[in-house]
């Protein structure tokens, strides 16, 4: 094989790829870069046994072939290098050359034990902004479970409706979610199409994502997905099973309704938390006479944080954990939100002032102060 490629472009498909290599690689295989000639040049391709990165590099091509090369050193060395770099591969030896002035030889491993990859096809396609992607994941992505137990939680629920998407994250405290509002092909009888997306994996295509592509296409079967961006394709396994019906967790109704400034509120909420995790990260909200009062006690400091609100309905003490409520209001853009509640002991729901992007679910604590008889 002889490869004539750039260092850059060579450097930004290794950039893609190397994110699938694991700190220790169960097998020696997972420690490598395939490399395949094509009449588009070079395709790079890493697993891990779960995610399968693949990038197509610009490149010419003298003479076909592949090779399995050891990945850390490859993208090492290259990085170090500038301009056009030859690649030849003979004798199970890969040489690296550029500009007459630097030659390294790399030994070729053993391909037998990499896995063939296939393109997922005749699945369900929908395609979305990167941007929308990411930022929903970005915003969700907190509310994964991190409990092996609960494996279906540790996944992102991706449901695809006809005219949106919603990504889904629930770990039993919280729920996260966002819309994507994209037109989207749906059999006549289904409402939708779903599958639960690896979370950590969910995360890194978003991150990948977001370097530039216009859009991603994401192609899943009852058990794989891919994930297209530039030249670039994410392969995995999905997590099987029935996701949770979120809808059932909602409330249809509410006997409260608070209206408050976003950014007043994510401030009180942030002091508030700083004297809040000298102790049982508990904070106190009450609310009554047009105005949201935030307490936190500990046997070091006392904190209490006054906002105006405009309150629908009844009067109400409530309190959370301080972390996973401000997990959910710093995910939160707009400038004014919603808090909705029925009782003490019932979850709150965060929702926009109009329309419906994004909702948020925050299981309150139950404190004896508190209880309801």
């Amino acid at each position: 094989m002889h490869v004539l490629v750039s260092a850059n472009e060579l450097n930004r498909g290794l950039s893609m790829v190397t994110r699938a290599l694991m700190s220790k690689a169960p097998m020696p295989s997972y420690e490598g870069v395939l490399i395949e000639t094509t009449d588009e040049g070079l395709i790079l391709t890493i697993t891990n046994g779960s995610m399968t990165v693949r990038s197509l590099v610009s490149a010419t091509v003298e003479n076909d072939g592949s090779a399995l090369l050891p990945a850390r050193l490859l993208y090492e060395l290259t990085r170090k290098l500038e301009g056009d770099i030859k690649i030849s591969i003979a004798d199970r030896k890969a040489k690296i050359e550029a500009a007459n002035i630097s030659s390294t030889e790399l030994m070729c491993m053993d391909a037998v034990e990499f896995p063939e990859i296939s393109d997922v096809v005749n699945g369900t396609s929908v395609k979305m902004p990167h941007g929308a992607y990411s930022s929903a994941v970005s915003k969700t992505a907190f509310a994964l479970s991190s409990e092996a137990s609960q494996r279906i939680l540790t996944g992102l629920y991706m449901q695809v409706f006809r005219d949106e998407v919603r990504i889904v994250c629930l770990d039993g405290f919280r729920l996260a979610m966002q819309k994507i509002f994209v037109v989207n092909e749906v059999p006549e009888d289904m409402e939708y199409i779903s599958c639960i997306i690896p979370g950590a994996i969910a995360k890194e295509i978003a991150l990948m994502a977001s370097e530039g592509d216009e859009n991603i296409e994401f192609n899943f079967t009852n058990s794989h997905i891919m994930a297209v961006f530039g030249n670039t394709k994410v392969y995995s396994p999905l997590i099987m099973g029935e996701y949770i019906n979120y809808q059932q967790i909602l409330p249809e109704s509410w006997t409260s309704a608070v209206k408050l400034d976003r950014h007043i509120f994510i401030s009180s909420v942030e002091r508030a938390a700083i004297i809040a995790r000298e102790g049982n990260n508990l904070l106190r909200l009450s609310i009554k006479d047009e105005q949201l009062s935030i307490s936190a006690n500990t046997e070091k400091a006392n904190s209490f944080e006054r906002i105006a609100i405009d309150l629908q309905g009844q009067p109400l003490d409530i309190a959370f954990n301080s972390r996973y409520l401000m997990d959910v209001v710093k995910n939160i853009d707009g400038k004014e939100l919603v808090l909705r509640f029925n009782t003490n002991v019932s979850p709150c729901v965060v929702c926009p002032v109009k329309g419906d992007q994004y909702t948020y679910l925050v299981l309150p604590v139950r404190t004896i102060e508190y209880m309801e008889e």
